[in-house]
């Protein structure tokens, strides 16, 4: 899947706002909710709990939480015991706790909050987790220390980040196809596709990720505030609106709202060049992933991905 890019009214700090008026991720609550329908199904529930050092009485925050597309899940197996979730962005946290509400779940929260500034005490909770939240920030060393603040002593520390590309694994169904015209253009979509990746890997989009702490490097900041009994677990997952357990409907709207992530993502980085050329190619790519959207729609069993998490959890010390 494409990057995500924080857009904001004015500049963003990691992901987060300093002084700002809005701030607003450019992936859909919905493109974020259905990418993860597969990768949380119920008999996954207890892998992840233990791969997070989670137990059930156990107080929990989880730390970009986005618009409930985990906490809740983990509800379940900590209970009695209570979760809440932190993000900034104001839309994820009214839709997070709207469906929580609406599910009856009532030992999760949701919170909008700066993860640099976690508005909690020390020591607070006996467990602190981010899933794939720590790795957009440009200062997610500051971040870790806040998580390593709020946590008990003795309590567990978690970061789960999707490493792919050249550090790890990543699946892409029909787009992995080389050596045949899946839809007219598709050749020239991926040829484009992978210039603007390329093009994104190699420059500073403000707001998103740090050259120095890439997803894979994240791991290193909890030993390098002294995290102990460190634990590595590796978690794959697949995801595809064609999956027999995803309704017809349920299939149409993945695809949609998937599709129109997809635009105003390049839309997004369309109005940002700088050259007629570039802004040309980005017409170009936004035409023929309309074309690919139309054909999926009659064509089943290609749209797919599937990737590798890497969950690293560790005990923060009973005294330093």
């Amino acid at each position: 899947m494409a990057p995500r890019v924080a857009m904001l009214k004015r500049i963003v700090i990691g992901g987060i706002v300093m002084g700002a008026e809005e701030f607003r991720w450019i992936q859909s609550a919905q493109s974020l909710e259905q990418s993860r329908v597969m990768r949380f199904l119920p008999e996954m529930r207890p892998i992840l709990l233990n791969y997070f050092g989670l137990a059930p009485g156990m107080d929990v925050l989880e730390v970009g939480c986005g618009p409930d597309t985990m906490a809740s899940y983990l509800a379940e197996g900590i209970a009695p015991g209570k979760i809440i979730g932190l993000d900034l962005d104001s839309e994820f946290i009214q839709r997070a706790t709207a469906k929580a509400q609406l599910r009856a779940i009532s030992n999760v929260s949701f919170l909008m909050g700066d993860a640099y500034h976690l508005p909690f005490g020390d020591s607070r909770f006996d467990a602190v987790i981010s899933y794939t939240g720590i790795g957009v920030l440009t200062n997610p060393e500051v971040a870790v220390e806040e998580m390593f603040r709020v946590c008990r002593p003795g309590g567990t520390i978690s970061i789960a980040e999707a490493v792919t590309g050249r550090l790890g694994i990543g699946f892409l169904g029909m787009d992995s196809v080389s050596d045949e015209e899946l839809f007219p253009g598709a050749e020239r979509y991926h040829e484009l596709m992978e210039d603007i990746q390329a093009s994104i890997n190699t420059s500073a989009i403000p707001g998103v990720g740090n050259k120095q702490w890439p997803s894979g490097a994240m791991f290193a900041l909890l030993g390098k505030l002294g995290v102990t009994k460190i634990r590595f677990n590796a978690r794959g997952y697949g995801s595809a609106p064609d999956d027999e357990r995803v309704s017809a409907a349920e299939r149409r709207q993945w695809r949609q709202n998937e599709h129109r992530s997809q635009r105003q993502w390049l839309e997004e980085l369309q109005n940002s060049c700088q050259t007629i050329s570039m802004r040309k190619k980005y017409a170009e790519v936004i035409e023929l992933t309309q074309t690919r959207f139309n054909w999926l729609r009659s064509h089943a069993a290609y749209d797919w991905e599937a990737g590798v998490s890497i969950v690293v959890s560790g005990i923060k010390p009973l005294s330093l």
